[in-house]
């Protein structure tokens, strides 16, 4: 059995990101984006079902906005 060294809580943190256009995957109600090497969690109003589908996730004047990649 492996030990285990530490135990610690995640405090999530609301944050703003830069206007532009951000890749990113979608799964339930959260889309998950990479920026500047730090992983974001988007949520979304309405979910879906399935995993790791890619869409396009648009901030301008700080309303982001997605939309599904057609595969």
């Amino acid at each position: 059995m492996g030990k285990i060294t530490k135990i610690t809580v995640k405090v999530p943190q609301e944050v703003t990101l830069p206007d532009g256009i951000y890749s990113g995957t979608w799964g339930g109600y959260v889309i998950d984006i990479k920026f500047n090497g730090k992983n974001y969690e988007l949520t979304t109003e309405e979910g879906v079902r399935g995993i790791d589908i890619k869409v396009v996730v648009t901030i301008k004047d700080g309303v982001a906005t997605y939309s599904e990649l057609k595969n």
